[in-house]
């Protein structure tokens, strides 16, 4: 290890950013020996770099094809000649975290070939899978609407957020066209937006505003005559109700008649004892932990962290929660013989509230890489530098473009910047995190820190 020890040292202290604020720990994985460690045991905030956990951890105890279902039952049997059901329809979400408005039209589509036509009694959407907690630790911090910090519920169509659609008038002074997608009933628009001449351009505010059980889109500001119609990405604040709101909506689109109420409440326990009229399985967690890793899903991070214990109880007693999900990770983390004990209160890295080293990452990423099972999932689900995901725009013009798999982390509120994965490259593989903690003068800065560092040492290896 020592001279690319001694040469990185002298690297990162010519930079002056050597502090305590600043880690790096890389490993060859071929010869499982560390070559650089800076500060491997300082515990940091590792923002969205705890999604490589989270990952690991729910594919490992999982299975990489593991499914979440949806399950649907009746407590009235469906007339299969009149396609009557004269009772409640019971929809129980199961965590499925790619829920979007296509999959559930498929989902109900599903259930017009069944048979079901008319429903004489109530829709009733059924969340206890979880715990009624919907905002995990960290999250409270920012009471944005924006669709980064979604609530949490085990049946969340859409991922919890509405995509509001604007549009200028036909002429300066004309209201903004405003509709969403999903299309939810019970939701208000309130827009005051005006269509102003192209050279004033467009700054438009959209906001999602809880207003006793029900959400309001507020639309406010201006928009360019000329400028393109777009989609804005805001929380859905009642889940239920968006749920029920948009399979209530499919249902009128499909012709299934439903004049019942929407309505929140457990599916009774004889029904659960039985068979569900129709299970709807979702794509493999795998899927999910792509987008966890290549996008930064925070959405899919904490839906998989509390599903985790829930999913390991066959019994369908246990509610997933995040103290349960963050028991499970942790207790997966010691049976694997991995270092140290972790914070990990969610699966994302929101907030303040997670605690990583850089040398118990790379042992994360070391174990995964003899783990046979997961590692062709986890491998490519990483952004790959200069090529795609959230370090697509990095690496570009360096000798480490398209060498580098790796997972980003940004906390601007904290001023932190993580990044984490395997160096691919021509005489070895290794793992590596570069953490920073108040070093860089702004996240760009991070970015230049941490390249200049996986550079450099790309750069001793060809000697």
């Amino acid at each position: 290890m020592g001279g690319v020890q001694k040469s990185m040292q002298d690297f990162v202290t010519s930079k002056k950013y050597n502090s305590n604020g600043f880690s790096v720990v890389i490993k060859d994985l071929e010869t499982d020996s560390i070559v650089v460690k800076i500060n491997e045991n300082n515990m940091f905030n590792p923002a969205s770099v705890s999604k490589l956990v989270t990952g690991a951890a729910a594919m490992d105890l999982l299975g990489t094809s593991f499914t979440f279902k949806t399950s649907v039952f009746l407590d009235q049997p469906l007339n299969r000649d009149s396609g009557i059901v004269k009772g409640n329809l019971y929809v129980r979400g199961g965590a499925d975290p790619g829920f979007t408005a296509e999959r559930l039209w498929l989902l109900v589509e599903h259930l017009h070939q069944k048979g079901i036509k008319k429903i004489e009694g109530d829709l009733v959407i059924d969340n206890t899978y979880f715990d009624d907690i919907t905002v995990g630790p960290g999250f409270d911090e920012d009471s944005t609407s924006r669709a980064y910090q979604p609530l949490i519920t085990a049946l969340s169509v859409s991922f919890n957020t509405l995509a509001v659609h604007v549009r200028p008038g036909n002429k300066i002074g004309s209201p903004v066209y405003v509709d969403m997608l999903p299309n939810v009933d019970g939701v208000t628009i309130k827009c005051t937006a005006k269509t102003v001449a192209a050279a004033k351009g467009g700054a438009l505010d959209v906001q999602t505003v809880a207003k006793g059980n029900k959400t309001t889109i507020s639309v406010s500001g201006q928009i360019g005559i000329n400028d393109e119609p777009k989609y804005i990405y805001r929380k859905m604040w009642q889940t239920y109700e968006m749920a029920g709101g948009a399979i209530a909506s499919l249902f009128s689109d499909r012709g299934i008649t439903f004049s019942g109420k929407i309505r929140e409440q457990r599916t009774p326990d004889n029904l659960l004892a039985g068979k569900p009229f129709y299970v709807f399985e979702s794509q493999p967690i795998s899927e999910f932990v792509n987008h966890m890793f290549k996008y930064s899903s925070n959405f899919a991070s904490e839906m998989i962290f509390k599903a985790i214990p829930a999913a390991l109880d066959m019994s369908d007693k246990t509610r997933g929660s995040w103290p349960l999900g963050s028991q499970s990770v942790l207790s997966w983390w010691t049976n694997a013989n991995l270092p140290g004990e972790p914070v990990l209160k969610n699966g994302s890295g929101m907030g303040n509230t997670n605690r990583l080293s850089t040398g118990q990452v790379v042992a994360l990423l070391s174990h995964v890489w003899k783990s046979k099972a997961i590692l062709p999932e986890y491998i490519s689900a990483l952004s790959v530098s200069g090529i795609d995901g959230t370090i697509k725009s990095r690496f570009k013009n360096s000798p480490l473009k398209g060498l580098v798999r790796g997972k980003t982390g940004t906390l601007n509120s904290y001023k932190v910047s993580t990044l984490a994965g395997y160096m691919l490259l021509p005489k070895g593989n290794y793992a590596f995190a570069v953490f920073c903690e108040k070093v860089g003068d702004g996240q760009w800065d991070n970015w230049v820190i941490q390249e200049q560092v996986l550079e450099h040492f790309y750069k001793s290896t060809l000697n």
